[in-house]
């Protein structure tokens, strides 16, 4: 029973890995976003190369789909026996389950272990497990981007208030720490922009 958990937790990350914004760059326009512009594979490198349509669209939409699927399988219950014999997957594995997208997104091993920023993939994960949370860390990117016009601040700051407000509608659990280590992903794939808006 431990391998098939495991195994779905590799499954889990694999799928996190897959770098969407190198597929349709390439598949769009034959070229390699890795070499263009930040070179990040996210949806922000991707829109500001090649357009917000259809590209950037369809790498946003896929990268939220990479922690939206995982949870789903879940929730519906398909691999509940891995987890729970008695009932629905707990909190914990559903969060751990989004962790390790994230970690496989921002990771790739299709990428030498490298890959995006995390967002829309985090975004993905608290929209289906808080979606309370998620609006309120939408309201605060979209705020924060009107006023500061910089993608990496405002996607911090949606993440950042995500996680604070995730107590406010949930009961504390192990679960706030897969929640804080994506968080904590987020933050380290931004090191670079937050180095550079400090000088």
């Amino acid at each position: 029973m431990i391998e098939l958990i495991i195994l779905f937790y590799i499954v889990v990350f694999l799928l996190g890995s897959i770098p969407f914004g190198l597929i349709f760059s390439r598949v769009f326009y034959q070229r390699d976003i890795t070499g263009l512009g930040s070179g990040n594979i996210g949806t922000t490198n991707v829109s500001r190369v090649f357009g917000f349509w259809p590209v950037g669209f369809l790498t946003l939409f896929c990268d939220v789909l990479k922690g939206v699927i995982p949870l789903i399988v879940l929730k519906l219950g398909f691999f509940s026996f891995l987890f729970d014999y008695d009932g629905p997957v707990s909190e914990n594995v559903l969060w751990l389950s989004g962790f390790i997208s994230v970690l496989g997104h921002c990771y790739s091993p299709f990428l030498r272990f490298q890959g995006g920023k995390g967002v829309a993939t985090s975004f993905g994960c608290f929209l289906l497990l808080s979606p309370w949370a998620a609006l309120i860390g939408i309201i605060a990117y979209v705020v924060s981007f009107v006023r500061l016009k910089t993608g990496s601040i405002a996607s911090l700051m949606g993440v950042f208030l995500t996680l604070i407000c995730l107590p406010l509608f949930y009961p504390l659990g192990l679960y706030l720490w897969f929640a804080a280590g994506m968080v904590f992903i987020v933050l380290l794939r931004h090191e670079k922009n937050l180095d550079d808006l400090l000088k």
